[in-house]
């Protein structure tokens, strides 16, 4: 009996995070359909089912709530090292099981990224900042898969082709998340492409 009211406690906070991070992924999901301008709390409140001001208990300000929804998805958190314990085969395979890795991440978590591209274009100050600094979290990430994956191919370690081969990854994205309709397959067939194009850089001797 002396443990209840901890239970009747725990149950209350653990179903106020529930409802916070319901109301994070409901914002992200409106702010890749409409940008951050067409985010309204009024908006996240009705499709979230409650009234803005359960909102603003959770969240001071739209500005606020903008912010946390991207934290709450940072990209650090949702693509780990996509083979902790490496993989076998050659640099094009290493390369292309990795662009592959990528693409299944990035599909999953596609209101993240589609909220990125909505405000690269729009530059809403809200979250623009935020976001470019998820893109560059995700980039730093990049190199270090590249490195550990292909040790010997240090042309892939280049800052420059490490900007390539993110531009690549996510001019792919930008071409098929509008494509829902067979897009595993096109992606697949991407990841390979890219692959191919990468292995023939690593493969160039240093001192040309």
């Amino acid at each position: 009996m002396g443990n209840t009211p901890k239970r009747t406690f725990d149950r209350v906070v653990s179903g106020m995070a529930d409802q916070r991070n319901r109301i994070l992924d409901v914002t992200l999901g409106l702010m890749a359909d409409k940008g951050a301008s067409g985010t309204t709390m009024r908006a996240v409140a009705a499709a979230c089912g409650c009234n803005v001001a359960t909102l603003y208990h959770y969240f001071p300000s739209k500005h606020d709530l903008l912010q946390a929804a991207i934290a709450h998805r940072r990209t650090s958190d949702l693509m780990p090292h996509p083979f902790p314990e490496g993989i076998a085969g050659t640099v094009e395979d290493r390369l292309g099981a990795l662009f592959d890795s990528l693409f299944v991440g990035m599909t999953a978590d596609e209101d993240l990224w589609r909220a990125l591209l909505s405000e690269a274009i729009h530059g809403d100050d809200d979250v623009l900042g935020p976001l470019l600094e998820t893109a560059a979290a995700f980039r730093v990430a990049l190199a270090a898969w590249l490195r550990d994956l292909c040790p010997e191919a240090p042309a892939l370690h280049d800052e420059d082709v490490v900007r390539a081969i993110y531009s690549a990854v996510i001019g792919v994205m930008v071409e098929h998340l509008p494509q829902p309709e067979d897009r595993r397959a096109a992606l697949e067939a991407r990841a390979r492409e890219l692959a191919h194009v990468f292995a023939r850089v690593a493969a160039v001797p240093e001192d040309r």
